[in-house]
């Protein structure tokens, strides 16, 4: 049984995942497929160990000149020494290390543009890392992967003065990995892996946000007309601007085909998995359940634009949860479902 929920699951997020439009990669066709039936079970985070365990272990294998810890504010470890400096969360699931030093010679080391490192071969680099450095950490569970979401270049720009001639080089190349449960993506800014290199290999930074999941009972998933309608509902309250049209399924969406949710405001971009917003967002996340995260743009009539980000629940009867915005908002109206 659970087995077939799951691939009805996979069938629903298929129909609404459809609209997902990933960095790097050419807009994909709206699908009107799978039905309200279709589930998929609430996750539960948790950390793969306690933080002073994986501070402990990531500090002796990167943060070598580390040795004053100091607890922050928000209960985080950080530990810091002449050039870099580490920090991993109260629950041991996530960690970010920069180091100043490596930073400071990406200028030198940049390279013309037209001879950056490929896609592929900053992907390969990124994986060989992960398992040579990051694998007592980056631990992926039954049925899930550890998948390529984009790659990023930092761009330095030089203008000669007598000439006006500008150049542009690259001086660091950045992958983020994310993960996917029997093939369905967790979106937000959970399970991802964010690794930046310069152009001789050195590592400047890394951060991570990756519990261990415990998955518990499921929820009935809506269709794609229900997401975006909720999309609608929330930016309706965010912006002050009740929507006086219903909004339905495209048959494309990515920023040349946005979708109109009110006369001011436009979707432009949506992908549907497991929302996990991480622990960058600053709060404690302990429940991860269907969801669909959105990028809005509003713009005047005299041509002034602001950006919305966020994410709707993708659960006919969704859990009640403070630290999500749009849960809140929308949870009346969940009642119906």
């Amino acid at each position: 049984m659970k087995s077939r929920k799951l691939r009805s699951g996979l069938l629903a997020l298929c129909a609404f995942g459809a609209i997902s439009i990933i960095d790097n990669a050419s807009a994909q066709s709206f699908q009107t497929r799978g039905s309200n039936d279709a589930s998929l079970p609430v996750l539960h985070r948790a950390g793969a160990a306690g933080p002073t365990n994986v501070a402990a272990l990531l500090s002796a294998r990167f943060c070598t000149d580390c040795s004053a810890q100091t607890t922050t504010q928000s209960n985080q470890l950080r530990i810091a020494g002449s050039h870099s400096s580490l920090i991993v969360t109260v629950d041991g699931a996530s960690a970010k290390f920069e180091d100043e030093a490596v930073h400071n010679l990406a200028h030198s080391l940049a390279k013309p543009v037209a001879d950056k490192m490929s896609d592929a071969a900053l992907e390969q680099a990124g994986r060989t890392f992960i398992a040579a450095k990051l694998a007592d950490v980056i631990v992926l569970g039954p049925g899930e992967e550890l998948v390529l979401v984009r790659t990023d270049y930092r761009i330095e720009g030089q203008q000669n003065l007598s000439t006006g001639e500008v150049t542009r080089s690259v001086a660091a190349n950045r992958i983020v990995f994310g993960r996917t449960i029997h093939g369905v993506p967790v979106v937000g800014n959970g399970s991802t892996v964010a690794l930046t290199f310069l152009n001789n290999g050195s590592l400047e930074s890394f951060r991570y946000d990756w519990p261990k999941y415990q998955a518990t009972a499921s929820q009935n998933l809506v269709d794609s007309n229900e997401i975006l309608s909720r999309v609608q509902t929330v930016i309706g309250v965010r912006t002050h601007v009740i929507p006086n049209f219903a909004v339905t399924t495209p048959a494309r969406l990515d920023a040349s085909h946005p979708v109109a949710l009110t006369s001011e405001t436009s979707l432009q971009k949506l992908e549907c998995g497991y929302y996990d917003p991480g622990t960058r967002s600053g709060k404690s996340v302990a429940i991860v359940q269907p969801g669909c995260t959105y990028r809005v743009v509003w713009e005047s009539a005299n041509g002034m634009r602001q950006g919305y980000a966020g994410a709707v629940p993708a659960g006919g009867h969704f859990e009640a949860d403070s630290t999500w915005m749009e849960a809140g908002i929308l949870g009346e109206s969940n009642l119906s479902f």
